[in-house]
């Protein structure tokens, strides 16, 4: 995925899900249940603020969604899964209308079984609608207004309420409704298919985070500890904590940028620039995000970017002459023939339909003479799906179909690239690099 100029912590993020509660609360007149435009499209909003933070729509966690869908009692609402790309934090929340999240370095630590139970716990409390329940215990108007004000529009208010230690109080439900998401989304995993039991390793995964920050500390201190939700959890498997097996992470969930490769060693100084079909520089609105989908997976692969102004400058006379000046051994030149994502029909619960097109053909050019090497790639797809939230005029974001499009164009380009500078299968046994 692209990297955007600014990212919001993930914590915030932690924070916004259920600061949407906290909005209904200011929103919704007491005693009236949400309508199910509306819940969705207070899902949309939490989403729409958490874009910046990098959400990706993972093929892998998509699997398990769409069998634990299958189990659920709101079929009604649109389901929608996403990896947050942060990786440092531990974490899965669950906004109102069914959008579900985790974290990128939570989710490369589980197992299928692991993962299943913790997006079962998350949509448990969509599915059982513990925002309206818990709002109804606790209706707090300067907090929830002070928390519609951010979800619209208020970066600054961010630190505001952290200072006030509103974090804690929103971010998570009561102790029994904790403990019933824990129950219910242990059931689950096991009508899913999955091993519940799994949920044990789970929630032990969960407390192995590196540093574990004081405020996540101070949000347990309002709820059940890890060790207690453990034993809660073996009890309903018949099992005590130690007699449940760790499950290993299941490799995918890993992001590959390498595709078995080694990476070059040596690195190999390598500078790109993205052409229209006409042969100058492509004046798509999305040139500056695909050429930063190139760049994050190129690097791993032992191909670093020189010449970074290269993507920025309109005219720089002969391409390998420029890539020379710059010190780039290599040049990837990428042709983009079509790129676009139309609408084909109107917006709905789950999104609007889409249908995307992306066609592009790259080549790498050794700067010391000036020939290509290796053959000509070539990356071509057109796609129909639905997105929760339109294209961004600017940004390829890749919770969209033409964003996840580009994505794959550029780790196929980027392997083809690697292969053509020399690069290597890794050795059966050798990892390769991230």
């Amino acid at each position: 995925m692209s990297r955007p100029e600014a990212r919001l912590p993930v914590r915030k993020a932690w924070w916004l899900a259920m600061a949407a509660a906290a909005a209904l609360a200011a929103s919704a007149a007491p005693g009236r249940a949400l309508s199910l435009p509306d819940e969705v499209g207070l899902g949309k909003r939490v989403m729409g603020a958490l874009r910046p933070v990098g959400l990706t729509s993972d093929p892998s966690l998509n699997a398990i969604g769409e069998r634990l869908t299958a189990v659920m009692a709101r079929k009604e609402l649109p389901w929608r899964f996403w990896v947050v790309e942060d990786r440092h934090e531990y974490n899965a929340f669950a906004a109102p209308g069914g959008m579900v999240y985790i974290t990128r370095a939570y989710y490369e630590k589980l197992s299928d079984g692991e993962a299943a139970f913790v997006l079962g716990h998350e949509m448990a409390h969509i599915d059982l609608k513990h925002y309206e329940r818990q709002l109804k215990r606790e209706r707090r108007a300067d907090l929830g207004n002070l928390l519609l004000k951010v979800l619209t529009n208020a970066r600054g208010a961010w630190g505001t309420a952290a200072d006030l230690g509103a974090t804690a109080y929103v971010t998570h439900y009561s102790r029994v409704l904790e403990k019933e998401a824990d129950f219910t989304g242990y059931q689950y995993a096991e009508r899913a298919g999955y091993n519940a039991r799994a949920a044990v390793s789970a929630l032990s995964k969960l407390g192995e985070q590196p540093d574990f920050p004081v405020w996540i500390q101070n949000v347990y201190a309002t709820h059940p500890i890890l060790s207690s939700r453990e034993d809660r959890l073996a009890a309903l498997g018949g099992e005590e904590p130690e007699e449940v097996e760790q499950e290993p992470p299941d490799p995918g969930h890993r992001l590959d940028f390498t595709a078995g490769l080694k990476p070059l060693d040596p690195t190999a100084p390598i500078a790109v620039r993205v052409l229209g079909a006409d042969g100058t520089r492509w004046e798509n609105r999305w040139r500056k995000s695909l050429t930063r989908h190139l760049h994050l997976r190129l690097a791993p692969l032992g191909l670093q970017i020189a010449g970074d102004d290269l993507m920025y400058k309109p005219d720089i006379g002969d391409p390998v002459e420029a890539a020379r000046s710059r010190g780039a051994r290599y040049l990837l030149l990428v042709t983009v023939a079509e790129m676009k994502s139309e609408a084909t029909g109107s917006e709905g619960l789950g999104g609007t339909p889409v249908r995307a097109k992306l066609e592009a053909t790259a080549r790498v050019v050794e700067v010391g003479d000036g020939r290509q090497v290796g053959d000509e790639i070539r990356f071509s797809e057109e796609r129909e799906g639905a997105d929760v939230l339109a294209a961004d005029p600017e940004t390829l974001h890749t919770d969209t179909v033409i964003g996840g499009m580009a994505a794959r164009a550029a780790g196929e380009i980027a392997v083809a690239a690697a292969k053509a500078a020399g690069a290597q299968p890794a050795e059966e046994g050798e990892a390769s690099a991230e």
